[in-house]
């Protein structure tokens, strides 16, 4: 096998859809497909289970896609090694994360202009586990999550720390008060992230102690989505502060008076992972400015 044949192997594991990877790896179908056939003849069982168009990453398969990985992570750890020997002014990093705002993206390019040849991979994701699998399999060199990540080979630090406030449309009964407490929420209809999210998590069970069942009428992908459906009137949800005061908002924010829960930022990587020398110039930059420009 060939590292060409890991690298596709890879995609469409990754995938487990054959014309997908072939429209991201920018090949003809028949192209991979005979490729895949390849290299299951040279490792001699099949790695995919096959019914119809549909294919599925088999026992074999799962085996090899953790072995070619780890093979193939660490091949570019070391060409990313041989750069920073060599001087290279060119880097790369990689990251996952929740977050794209404004301030976000603004804190991205700010080190960008700082540093024009550092090239970046970027994966959106709202699953927390997700964004874990990523950087255990070395997939990333960061990621920015919300839930304090404990363990001996990962190193997790606060950068930004938030209130949680209820968003109201601006039309709610409750949208000219200040404050609001749990229990006169029993019965409202809250919208909340489809996605494993700890805020609403806690959010519900602190609500759930006080004999109130929280009614969701909708479940959004996206934060955006969940900010677009308040203030469309829909229902109400739990939301962190924004970054900033933001002016002409198309919700009202309350301050929840009976619980103290705060929404954390967190930067995290593998503590014995290689990183570039644009990795460690990003990860300086993210915590000396990032709590400022997050804030």
């Amino acid at each position: 096998m060939d590292l060409l044949q890991l690298k596709y192997f890879q995609a469409v594991a990754k995938l487990e859809h054959m014309t997908k990877a072939a429209q991201i790896l920018q090949i003809a179908q028949p192209a991979l497909s005979a490729t895949i056939a390849r290299l299951e003849a040279d490792v001699g069982v099949p790695l995919f289970n096959r019914a119809g168009r549909n294919i599925v990453l088999n026992e074999f398969g799962k085996v090899l896609l953790m072995r070619a990985t780890r093979a193939l992570n660490e091949l570019e750890a070391a060409r990313q090694e041989i750069d920073d020997l060599s001087g290279s002014e060119f880097g790369y990093v990689s990251f996952a994360s929740t977050a794209m705002n404004k301030h976000f993206c603004d804190l991205l390019a700010s080190f960008a202009q700082l540093h024009p040849k550092v090239n970046f991979q970027l994966t959106q994701t709202t699953d927390e586990n997700a964004k874990l699998s990523l950087l255990e399999n070395g997939e990333v060199d960061f990621i920015f999550v919300i839930k304090k990540i404990v363990r001996p080979d990962v190193v997790c630090i606060p950068l930004v720390e938030k209130d949680i406030f209820l968003a109201v449309p601006s039309v709610h009964r409750l949208a000219n008060r200040h404050t609001v407490s749990l229990q006169e929420l029993a019965g409202e209809s809250f919208i909340t992230l489809n996605a494993d999210h700890s805020i609403q998590e806690f959010c519900y069970s602190m609500c759930l102690q006080r004999g109130i069942v929280p009614k969701v009428i909708c479940k959004s992908d996206s934060a955006q989505g969940l900010v677009n459906l308040v203030a469309a009137g829909f229902g109400v949800a739990f939301f962190p502060a924004p970054s900033r005061y933001i002016p002409n908002l198309s919700f009202v924010l309350i301050k929840i008076v009976d619980f103290d829960f705060k929404n954390f930022i967190y930067l995290a990587w593998k503590e014995k992972r290689y990183f570039s020398k644009a990795a460690l110039q990003f990860r300086e930059y993210i915590i000396q400015n990032g709590p400022d420009t997050l804030n």
